[in-house]
């Protein structure tokens, strides 16, 4: 009997050859950007100013806020030593419609500092008494120039919002301003990326990790990289302690070219229709975003050659990007169930308008069609958690456990895909290294990792022997030119040396 399947396996296979192209083209990328000059257009390797790691020894009370499209939540974070946190936390939805989009920066930032004192209200925390104002870690879903660990100009912000007097301006100034406005003691000391936090935030529950990876709707990764090496820092290079690494957002989402990846029709014919064509084209072949409409226009050529539903096609597949992965994963999550159980949890799903009844021939072709797309969706996450692992030779060349923190949707709900990706990583470095990776489930790194990045900028700053005295700006003022990085975001901790051979991170 011919395998109905056989024309969509060949287009999803990701062979060994296939795997190592992935693996050396992200590798290239990783070069490439960090030898970029300038952070302008679509920036890769984005320095993030933090240099150093948590131990998880620290204590204290450290804020954070993570403002996204559609959600403002505001953190505080108590640091409890032996890597253990308690979280409090205040969360503001902002409707498609919300009056607050389309403000000005005056009622938009006295908005979020209004939720910042309704929580240090919430936690009891007396900040009049206090030896000096709360830090604060900002997570700024929106394109930002940074300068420092807590400096950058804010560009256009998107995703529904356009608050008039924002755009150029410094965000902690912003910040500051309405801080002094609502007198809130409250202090921004680190600006940051949902992606680096994860790796700190990690950091602090295993101090080994070396790898933040976000896998959810999109994907992202960090790690830390030597200074000396970023080529977009070379003007600071001399601030810095010989081999002292810095954590890097890599933007791997907008990684991927035909040199190397293994790009086939459905791939194609899904970026030719989406919004943003020709653009993420790695994120689009593995994201929880795409997975489903892969498996839908996989789906409606079978049914074209009369493979599935008898060439019946289910009102589910009508509109593009409207099948969603969490359809394919709720199939994949059945597989343990009876037979029959599934077959009607399958009739469940689709309604056919011509009044076709889903056989028992369907269940077979399109669970295995769903099993496909992940199969190659989770060696592609792999791919990439490989190359990140290789980028850091000192890793590869140690004993000790390779740890790399991962959060976010696909990984975390998408059935066994914790496993499928471990099983590429095994594969791929063989045994003994395989033997050493750990795919650990990483904590949220916009709230907790902010709070701990805040924490180290404040530790960093107070070390300072003779902080220069700077006024509090009188307005915050855009200009043509970046700051000019204050001694603390540049001097901002340092990692020595990473430790030769030993498999160990970084020195504490």
């Amino acid at each position: 009997m011919t395998d109905p399947l056989q024309t969509i396996r060949q287009a999803f296979d990701l062979n060994h050859d296939t795997f190592k192209a992935i693996v050396d083209g992200f590798k290239a990328e990783y070069e490439s950007g960090l030898d970029t000059a300038s952070a302008a257009g679509l920036a890769t390797m984005i320095p993030s100013y933090v240099t150093t790691l948590p131990t998880g020894k620290e204590k204290g009370t450290y804020l954070a806020l993570d403002l996204g499209g559609s959600t403002l939540r505001v953190s505080a974070v108590e640091l409890l030593g032996d890597c253990n946190v308690k979280v409090t936390e205040i969360r503001r939805h902002i409707a498609p419609n919300d009056p607050l989009r389309t403000s000005g920066a005056t009622t938009f930032f006295d908005w979020i500092v209004d939720a910042i004192a309704e929580l240090i209200e919430k936690i009891g925390y007396d900040t009049k008494h206090a030896e000096g104002p709360l830090s604060l870690g900002v997570c700024w879903s929106f394109p930002v120039d940074q300068t420092s660990v807590s400096g950058g100009k804010i560009l256009r912000m998107g995703k529904g919002f356009t608050i008039e007097g924002v755009e150029g301006y410094d965000l902690s100034a912003l910040f500051l301003e309405a801080f002094q406005r609502k007198n809130v003691n409250v202090k921004v000391t680190a600006l940051l990326n949902d992606t680096v936090g994860t790796l700190v935030a990690h950091a602090y529950t295993n101090p080994d990790a070396r790898v933040g990876f976000i896998y959810g709707t999109g994907v992202n990764a960090a790690y830390p990289e030597l200074v000396s090496r970023m080529v977009k820092l070379k003007d600071q290079h001399h601030k810095y302690a010989e081999g002292t690494t810095m954590l890097v957002n890599t933007e791997i989402d907008i990684f991927g070219s035909d040199a190397y990846l293994p790009l086939n029709k459905f791939d194609r014919e899904l970026d030719a229709n989406h919004s943003q064509p020709d653009f993420q084209l790695f994120e689009k072949m593995m994201s929880g975003a795409c997975i489903g409409e892969l498996v839908r226009l996989s789906a409606i050529e079978l049914i074209k050659e009369g493979h599935l539903f008898n060439g019946h096609r289910p009102a589910e597949f009508g509109i593009a990007m409207e099948f969603g992965t969490s359809v394919t994963s709720d199939i994949e999550g059945h597989l343990d169930n009876p037979t029959e159980t599934r077959f009607e949890h399958l009739k469940e799903i689709f309604t056919f308008e011509d009044g076709y009844t889903v056989e028992l021939q369907d269940l077979q072709v399109f669970t295995e069609l769903c099993q496909i797309i992940s199969n190659r969706a989770a060696r592609l996450a792999g791919a990439s958690m490989a190359s990140l692992i290789e980028q850091q030779a000192d890793l590869l060349n140690g004993t000790g456990p390779i740890i790399l923190g991962v959060n976010g949707s696909t990984y975390e709900k998408y059935p066994n895909m914790h496993e499928r990706i471990l099983e590429s990583l095994v594969s791929w470095f063989g045994p003994e290294v395989g033997a050493r990776i750990r795919l650990e489930l990483a904590t949220d790194g916009g709230s907790i990792g902010g709070a701990l990045i805040a924490m180290l900028a404040e530790k960093e700053e107070k070390k300072k022997v003779s902080p220069p005295k700077v006024a509090a700006p009188a307005r915050a003022v855009p200009n043509n030119k970046p700051p000019t990085p204050s001694l603390f975001g540049c001097l901002f901790g340092w990692l020595g040396p990473m430790k030769n051979k030993t498999g160990t991170t970084q020195e504490k």
